[in-house]
């Protein structure tokens, strides 16, 4: 979730005019939590003998950013640090159980997990320079691998042990979910757009409509679509390439360009199609005509989906049970 948070609508980017859905973007919606304090205390909160420090929080908070590939936002702030600490509490109850069942971990596969994060960078000064940017240590890492070891083997032992999805079930799911199944016609198109600014007055908007027409007089009499685009269109992110948007598939559009678009013959040019960036004239290049992915085809992703919902469920409610007989308090 902490990550989900951080990775939510930052794009700064300049919207496509042809492929940004674009109407107005709503906030999610985000539960509800007392706020944090910008401050916070050295112990932010206790699991029975445990105490999880401001610093482990702050540390988690990073791995969560690094993650999401981007720092947190400020409105989201409450919502991360809490889902965070939460995340922390349910790691040091499994690590708390793991020594109540005397679950152990050899420092050989230790070595071995660390050598596969060590193997994702060219040299050690670059692994050690990204231990410096995580702000840690070798042998804090090696700690935190040692304790999510011990987690993972808590889990299979006690939450995800006899975890299967039978075969009656996948075809099930396959059966009530067809939709989800149906590859749908995408398309390739390309268009040349004449943009207009959202508060163009109408003097504006007749003046772009008629270099628009003139455009289209142009590909009517037989003149090169790619060349007038690369020409004439104000479209940024596809005038260079001719015009060409790549494969649109449905819901990828604002709703005129979309409606003009899928009316279209693999050949066809549009006429003159008004949006809010302007005027646009759409070419379909070719259509994917639509089918149904045989079960046979699906039926490995569906096991796998329905295989991460059942560990995941198990995983809730095992640690819920956990919470229920532990000691826990929270600080902040």
């Amino acid at each position: 979730m902490a990550v989900a948070l951080l990775a939510f609508g930052c794009n700064t980017g300049t919207p496509d005019p042809a492929t940004d859905p674009a109407a107005s973007p709503e906030l999610p919606s985000l539960p509800v939590v007392d706020p944090v304090a910008p401050e916070l205390p050295d112990i932010v909160a206790r699991v029975n003998s445990r105490a999880i420090t401001r610093e482990e929080l702050e540390r988690a908070v990073r791995s969560a950013e690094i993650q999401a590939g981007q720092a947190l936002p400020t409105q989201f702030r409450d919502q991360v640090y809490r889902s965070v600490l939460d995340r922390l509490i349910s790691f040091y109850l499994l690590v708390q159980e793991s020594e109540a069942l005397n679950i152990s971990v050899e420092e050989s596969i230790v070595d071995a997990q660390l050598e596969t994060i060590r193997s994702n960078f060219p040299n050690e000064e670059a692994f050690g320079a990204q231990l410096d940017s995580w702000n840690t240590t070798l042998e804090i890492l090696r700690d935190e691998t040692r304790r999510d070891l011990l987690v993972q083997g808590v889990l299979e032992a006690e939450a995800l042990a006899n975890i299967d999805v039978d075969i009656e079930t996948v075809r099930e799911f396959y059966n009530q979910h067809t939709e989800q199944f149906t590859e749908r016609g995408d398309v390739r198109a390309r268009h040349i757009l004449i943009g207009l600014s959202p508060d163009a007055q109408e003097p504006d908007k007749a003046e772009a409509r008629q270099r628009a027409e003139a455009v289209r007089s142009e590909v009517a009499d037989g003149t090169d679509f790619a060349e007038l685009a690369r020409t004439h269109s104000e479209d940024p992110g596809s005038a260079g390439n001719g015009g060409d948007l790549g494969v649109v598939v449905k819901g990828q559009t604002v709703p005129q360009f979309e409606e003009a678009l899928f009316a279209l013959e693999p050949g066809d040019v549009s006429g003159i199609v008004e949006t809010a960036f302007g005027f646009h004239i759409i070419q379909m290049i070719e259509r994917q005509e639509s089918r149904l992915v045989e079960f046979a085809e699906a039926s490995v992703q569906i096991r796998e989906f329905l295989l991460q919902q059942k560990q995941q469920a198990r995983t809730s409610i095992f640690i819920e049970e956990l919470k229920t007989k532990s000691e826990i308090l929270i600080l902040i």
